[in-house]
Formats: C-alpha cells, sequence, structure tokens
C-alpha cells in the first residue's frame, strides 16, 4: 500500500479533528484514488473533499462515526455509499455540485443530521427523510426532482424550517406541509406546478414563498406567484379553502383555475415572457481579454449584457432585483463559494477589458459603498478581521459561513480581478465590485458577470438564473413606455402590465477571448438559456 499524503500524515500525527481536501489533491485522485488512510482518522469531526474530480467514495467512509460535518462538494461523485447511514453524529452534509443521480436509502438513517444540502446535482428521486428528526435545511434545487421528498411532511420533521427546491420538475405540492410547525421558508420555484392545494394557507410560519416560474392554471393566482407575494398567495388560498369547506365540497381540495371560455388562448401561452437574444455586435461589441495567469487563481468568467432595463416601473423593482441577486449568491452561489456574481452599469463601463490577476497591494479599487480607493490586500485583511470578530462574538471555532469565500484566497500571491480600458480594476472577485461602476434605479443596461474557481458550466448556471430571473421580474421596459419615463408605476399600471401578458427582455452577447483573440467563450450562445418556460428570439 502506498504511503498516506503529507497532509493526512500530518492529521494523524497531530491527531487533528478538521481535514480539508481541494483542488491540490485532485491529480492524485485522478491517478491513484483518494488516499485510503483518510478513513483511518477516526478522530475527524470534519472532513471536507471539495473541488476534485472525485466520482465515488469507498464504504470505509462509515468508519468515520466521529463526524458531524461532511463537504463534499464540487466534486463528481455519482453515487455515495450506503455506508454514511453509519454516520450517527453526522450534523452538516454538503454534496452540492456533483453528478448524483441517486441517494442511498441509508441517508434516512442520519437521525442527528441539521442541515443537507443536495444543490445541483441530476437527482430524479430522492430517499424517504421522514428520519431526520433533527433536520432543519433541505435544499434540493436545481436537480431533476418529480416530487419533494416522501416524508417532507411528516410530523416528527419538527424542526424544519427551510426548504429550497427551485429549479426541478416537480408538478404537485403536498397538501399536509402545515404538519411542519416550524417551515419559514418555501422555495418552489421555476417548476411545473399547475395547483397549490388550499391547505398550504395553514402553513402560518411562513415567512418567505417563492413559487414563480411555475405553470399555476389559475390566472389570478399565477399574478401573486410571479410576484412572490405571500400575503396575496396564502389569503387566496384561505378563500379557496373556505369557500370549499362552506360548499361541503370534499373532493376537489384545491384552487381551481378559471374557467376557459371557447376560443380563449392558452393560458401558458399568454403568460410566456420574451427574451431577445442580440448577436455579438462585430464593431463595437463588449470584449473581455483573460490573461493566462488568471487560470491558477480563479479561471471561469461569463459575460453578458442586458439592455433597454426600467427600473421606474414599480416602487420595489430595483431593491427586489439586488434582493434576488444576493439570494442567488446565498443558494446557487454557495455563499460565493461556487460562483459570484457582479452586476455593473454599462455606461460607466469603459472597454475592452481584461480578466487577470495581480499582487493584491497593486490592485487598488473603491469597493461597493466605500468611497475611498484602497489596495486589495488592505480590503481583503479588513474582511477577515470582520469575519474574526463575528467568529469572537459568536464563540464558534470556525468563521461564519458568510465569509467562508475568503478562504478562496487565502495565502494567494495574485488575486483575480477585471480591469477596464485604463488599467482600473472595476471587479474584485469573489469580495466586491467598484463602487465606481455600480447600478442605480437610473441604469438601462447592466454588464453581467459571474466568475467562478469550480467550473465554466458553474458560472453559465448561474448566469441562466440571473438572466432568467431578470425576465420573471419585468425589468425590460415596456414597449408603450418612453424613454426617460422616471415615473413610477401605480398599483393600476402594474395591474395592466401583467394582464399584457408578457415580460421582455434584450440580452446581448458578450465574447470572453484568449490574450491572443481566440474565442474563450461567448454567451448567450445558441446553447445556453434553453428553458421551456420562456420563449427566445434571437436575431
Amino acid at each position: 500500500m502506498a504511503a498516506p499524503w503529507p497532509v493526512v500524515l500530518l492529521a494523524k500525527t497531530e491527531n487533528r479533528r478538521e481535514l480539508k481536501l481541494g483542488k491540490e489533491v485532485s491529480k492524485d485522485i485522478e491517478e491513484r484514488g483518494l488516499d485510503p488512510f483518510v478513513f483511518k482518522l477516526g478522530g475527524l469531526n470534519f472532513l471536507e473533499i471539495s473541488n476534485t474530480c472525485l466520482s465515488s467514495l469507498a464504504d470505509e467512509l462509515g468508519n468515520l462515526t466521529n463526524l458531524s460535518n461532511l463537504v463534499l462538494q464540487g466534486n463528481a461523485l455519482k453515487t455515495l455509499p450506503g455506508s454514511i447511514g453509519n454516520l450517527s453524529k453526522l450534523k452538516f452534509l454538503d454534496i452540492s455540485h456533483n453528478k448524483l443521480e441517486t441517494l442511498p436509502a441509508e441517508l434516512s438513517k442520519l437521525s442527528e443530521l441539521q442541515t443537507l444540502n443536495a444543490l445541483m446535482n441530476e437527482l430524479t428521486d430522492f430517499p424517504d427523510v421522514s428520519g431526520l428528526k433533527a433536520l432543519h435545511i433541505l435544499n434540493v434545487s436545481h436537480n431533476k426532482l418529480t416530487a419533494l421528498p416522501q416524508g417532507i411532511s411528516d410530523e416528527d420533521l419538527a424542526h424544519l424550517s427551510q426548504i429550497v427546491a427551485n429549479n426541478n420538475v416537480i408538478t404537485t405540492v403536498p397538501d399536509d406541509l402545515s404538519n411542519l410547525p416550524h417551515l419559514n421558508t418555501l422555495n418552489l420555484a421555476n417548476n411545473q406546478i399547475a395547483e397549490l392545494p388550499n391547505e398550504l394557507s395553514d402553513c402560518t410560519r411562513l415567512k418567505e414563498l417563492t413559487l414563480s416560474g411555475n405553470k399555476i392554471k389559475d390566472r389570478k393566482l399565477t399574478k401573486f406567484a410571479e410576484q412572490n407575494s405571500l400575503k396575496q398567495v396564502m389569503l387566496f388560498l384561505a378563500a379557496a379553502k373556505q369557500k370549499a369547506d362552506a360548499s361541503g365540497d370534499k373532493k376537489d381540495k384545491k384552487a381551481k383555475p378559471k374557467k376557459k371560455k371557447k376560443g380563449d388562448k392558452d393560458v401558458e401561452e399568454v403568460a410566456q415572457n420574451l427574451m431577445t437574444v442580440l448577436r455579438f455586435p462585430t464593431a463595437d461589441g463588449l470584449v473581455v481579454y483573460v490573461e493566462p495567469k488568471v487560470a491558477a487563481v480563479r479561471p471561469y468568467i461569463v459575460c453578458c449584457i442586458l439592455r433597454d432595463l426600467d427600473f421606474y416601473q414599480s416602487n420595489n423593482m430595483f431593491k427586489n432585483f439586488i434582493t434576488r441577486q444576493t439570494r442567488l449568491h446565498e443558494e446557487l452561489c454557495e455563499k460565493r463559494q461556487a460562483a459570484t456574481i457582479a452586476t455593473h452599469d454599462l455606461d460607466l463601463v469603459k472597454g475592452p477589458l481584461t480578466y487577470t490577476s495581480k499582487p493584491p497591494g497593486v490592485i487598488m479599487i473603491t469597493p461597493l459603498f466605500k468611497s475611498k480607493e484602497r489596495s486589495a490586500a488592505i480590503f481583503y485583511n479588513c474582511m477577515k478581521q470582520e469575519a474574526e470578530a463575528l467568529r469572537r462574538e459568536k464563540k464558534r471555532s470556525t468563521v461564519s459561513g458568510i465569509y467562508k469565500y475568503l478562504d478562496l484566497l487565502k495565502d494567494k500571491a495574485e488575486f483575480p480581478c477585471l480591469v477596464d480600458v485604463e488599467g482600473q480594476a472595476i471587479s474584485l472577485p469573489p469580495l466586491t465590485n467598484s463602487d465606481k461602476t455600480k447600478i442605480s434605479k437610473d441604469t438601462r443596461s447592466i454588464l453581467v458577470e459571474v466568475t467562478s474557481s469550480v467550473s465554466l458550466d458553474v458560472c453559465k448556471k448561474v448566469m441562466d438564473e440571473v438572466v432568467k430571473q431578470s425576465l420573471e421580474m419585468g425589468i425590460g421596459k415596456p414597449q408603450d413606455r418612453e424613454d426617460g419615463d422616471k415615473e413610477e408605476a401605480t398599483a393600476e399600471d402594474e395591474e395592466v402590465l401583467f394582464n399584457s401578458g408578457k415580460n421582455r427582455l434584450v440580452v446581448q452577447q458578450v465574447r470572453v477571448e484568449d490574450a491572443e483573440g481566440g474565442l474563450k467563450v461567448l454567451y448567450p450562445s445558441r446553447t445556453d438559456l434553453g428553458d421551456d418556460t420562456y420563449r427566445v428570439d434571437r436575431d
């Protein structure tokens, strides 16, 4: 048997309780597999294997019975061993950004598990979760599930507060979710749901309900769902439930769609949104040049432009746009560890741009919401101090999850940055972008930038979601609204806007090229934005 890896041997020698393995062992895994000595570190309570080519785990994983945290995100895992059920002390499991199609039934034995993150896999079904009695957070978004996991409404799941299952192909919602006394977040956006159970109105603790991007038949309920209006959806369902109860009709407990008259257009057809993709203009199109050295730090970048925007259509449209970006950072981007989104006012960007890396002491940037320019090194150290202060305040052994992305730049001799034609840094992923190019309510065109240290595919999936949610929000300027009109829409105007049946968004391609001018990425290409919930016109 080969000698153990130095990092594994050190963990054994020093009797460490934590072990983190990342990109640096990916080549060893590809050539010889994962070091089996890892599974002999019985004292571990934290194990992370992330961003490697790891495609499977040995049954010996079950030997690590003291594990409380297991992070396996960003690998190529297709299966998990059934022995994972032996990890009786496990409280946190992150298997996001893999290629998992199924999960072992033994997963249901993890009775101490509090957080289960299975985001961004290829799961078509999910094991029974009724045995996960300590579960607080379940994230199964961006998979291929046709239904929420079996047992999701079990009364024993008394602590379950968050169910995140957006971007699947879920068709129905259980009518007994009110069995979960602490459920406060339910995200079912971008699925295939046609009806909602009236009993959902009994979930009185819900604070966040996200239903946009479904195929709900009832026109009025569709409006409320697209607006993600918790209050209006709950009032609608409560009224429908009261009416059904009063009439004694116990057979149909779900909100009924409005009956269509003969000759009416299909509701889905009427409500379908339109995205127009403009080709890269060869004369004056925006180009991002990528220098080879950035590959060692953060190699992947995708950009596009959102044009003809109007944030004055409603009072909260701009605020909601920022809120959605924050939510994407939390969920799909995994607190910026998988990817980072930056938005710039195109009128304030001086192209062409260069994506490169430089020593942090050399990079000068005015961070978002700051008035003074400072070096990336100083800004990074300030953020580390904030993270450490919060750790001490909360009396934790590690920094808070919201600062975990700082580890991506730990001990890096150079930081990634996006600079304009004058050499001014406008973005410092994953930390911040420049205050000088920040968007505002007056912004009419946005340069969207997504970077990642994981993969180009992750960048594209995040960008797809940014563009899709921008379309769903309706930030594109309506055709009947004049340029320069800054009068905010009234409630009546918003009603008319909704009843017009479709939102419109113009997306323009941006080229990412290597230093010699060779094409690396053109987004959106003809293979991007392949979602049947909206229509795409390409010029």
